[in-house]
């Protein structure tokens, strides 16, 4: 640690799984390694025992909050800040979406610097669930971050005040060994909710034109039962998966990834983590994500009112392109490396602190 400079980061939820949490564990992993002491505030936490662990190795002090009840995680939150606000913090880092983040900065009176992370799309349908609170903590704060252009863009608008664009932290995973096989393979990882675009992969599967391609998935949620799948053949869930170990195996394993959003995005972490490996995508145009489609022949993006004969015709294409080898996973790999690796972020997460360390 150097010259004893900390932050609080609070952050609204943290759930099993997800791409903002996989954020977060990063951004404390990689904040701490370059110097900063980090004390971790969640105010509706269900995350795993080993993600825990993770925390207790790269954080000072953690607070963690597991009541059901949004009086008492209410109350848990008015105590815990009250207790913390005589701490001198050098800034507060608050991440996620929701009127607790104005209220428990409210509280850290000794603590001048406020970095709020917007992790949300920023456009007029993200807009419309912003509390007053909430709204008023994206004008208070010294800076807002977004994850991408696209979505700064959108906030600026609606706030008429700058916000800064940093992409999300991801995770670098590891290039295993790629054993030959008769079909392409196409897929998904992540969180198993229809906003992913479930039943449209799971039409794929079905379509007699596609049947030169296998569809798979990984991941969990209450949506999606593994009966649901097992009554459709044509797709193979492999259920969920843990760490960067087995992650790498998943992204070595797909020759496409496949993310049909019909939600607003911020910036999906499973994106960045396919490029990393080189791992070509299609994805709906959603949030930031055209902001990190930098190669037009292995990061692809339609529109996100594309119907399904677009879709399969979208997907009919990559695949013909996987087959004749025109889509190069080398240059995708470069662009992470230039645009999106940890230690890049770090560098621009130091200047919005104001941290200059050596």
């Amino acid at each position: 640690m150097r010259d004893g400079t900390s932050i609080l980061v609070f952050a609204t939820q943290h759930m099993a799984t997800g791409g903002i949490e996989s954020h977060l564990q990063q951004f404390c992993y990689h904040i701490n390694k370059a110097g900063v002491g980090i004390d971790l505030v969640i105010l509706n936490s269900e995350m795993l025992p080993e993600t825990i662990d993770f925390f207790e190795k790269v954080c000072r002090k953690l607070y963690f909050c597991s009541y059901k009840s949004s009086y008492l995680r209410n109350f848990w939150l008015c105590l815990l800040g009250i207790k913390l606000s005589a701490a001198p913090y050098h800034a507060v880092y608050t991440n996620g979406q929701g009127e607790s983040v104005y209220f428990f900065r409210q509280l850290l009176l000794r603590t001048k610097k406020w970095i709020h992370h917007h992790h949300s799309s920023g456009d007029y349908y993200d807009q419309l669930t912003w509390g007053r609170a909430y709204r008023r903590a994206l004008l208070l704060a010294n800076s807002v971050i977004a994850c991408s252009k696209t979505n700064a863009r959108d906030i600026e608008i609606s706030l008429h005040r700058t916000i800064h664009s940093i992409p999300c932290f991801s995770r670098q995973l590891k290039v295993l060994k790629k054993i030959n096989h008769e079909k392409l393979r196409f897929g998904y990882f992540g969180r198993l909710i229809p906003e992913k675009g479930i039943e449209t992969l799971c039409a794929l599967s079905k379509d007699p034109d596609l049947n030169k391609i296998e569809f798979h998935l990984w991941g969990e949620g209450a949506s999606y039962s593994k009966l649901y799948f097992e009554q459709s053949s044509n797709v193979k869930y492999h259920g969920s998966f843990r760490g960067d170990e087995e992650l790498s195996e998943v992204v070595s394993f797909l020759d496409c990834y496949l993310l049909f959003s019909t939600h607003s995005e911020g910036l999906p972490i499973a994106l960045l983590e396919a490029m990393s490996v080189g791992l070509p995508w299609l994805a709906t145009n959603r949030g930031g994500i055209s902001d990190i489609a930098l190669d037009p022949l292995s990061t692809r993006v339609i529109p996100s009112s594309s119907k399904y004969h677009e879709i399969k015709s979208a997907v009919l294409s990559f695949a013909s392109d996987l087959n004749s080898g025109n889509v190069s996973k080398k240059s995708q790999i470069s662009l992470y490396k230039n645009k999106f690796s940890s230690s890049l972020l770090v560098k621009q997460w130091l200047e919005i602190f104001e941290f200059k360390f050596d």
